[in-house]
């Protein structure tokens, strides 16, 4: 299958005002095409605690189909099937397990990724205050 329409997947969050892209790997396009299909759709960003720096969208998308699991690095985005959760590496990683990576945030947006990691951990675990981190997820 081809990637016929659009670069990637977007998160854009009103609370920061900025956006991070990743572009489509055509190596997973049956989970890309149910992603395609679900969004444009909102969620609400967390933070990991266990598997180090990565921040997570709690979706709607239901995904049962098989993964093409790969090792995590700094700037994958992958599914997590078992809790509907798109997730984001933005720096150091914990664990060795493997995820189902469909998308790889684009080199000029991966400063904006570290951000976006460093401020949803502040404003969801860090700080006594906390605060809901709404993201609005689309093709680009």
């Amino acid at each position: 299958m081809t990637m016929s329409s659009g670069n990637g997947i977007s998160f854009y969050m009103p609370r920061y005002d900025f956006t991070v892209r990743a572009r489509w790997l055509e190596r997973n396009a049956r989970l890309i095409g149910v992603l395609k299909a679900a969004v444009p759709t909102q969620a609400i960003f967390s933070h990991v605690v266990v598997s180090g720096q990565t921040v997570g969208a709690v979706t709607r998308i239901r995904y049962d189909g098989p993964g093409v699991m790969v090792p995590r690095v700094f700037g994958s985005v992958f599914f997590y099937q078992p809790s509907q959760k798109i997730n984001l590496c933005y720096g150091e990683i914990t664990e060795s397990a493997t995820v189902n990576q469909f998308a790889e945030v684009i080199q000029e947006d991966l400063d904006a990724l570290r951000d976006l990691g460093s401020k949803v951990w502040a404003d969801t675990v860090a700080n006594p205050v906390r605060h809901v981190v709404q993201v609005n997820i689309q093709e680009w």
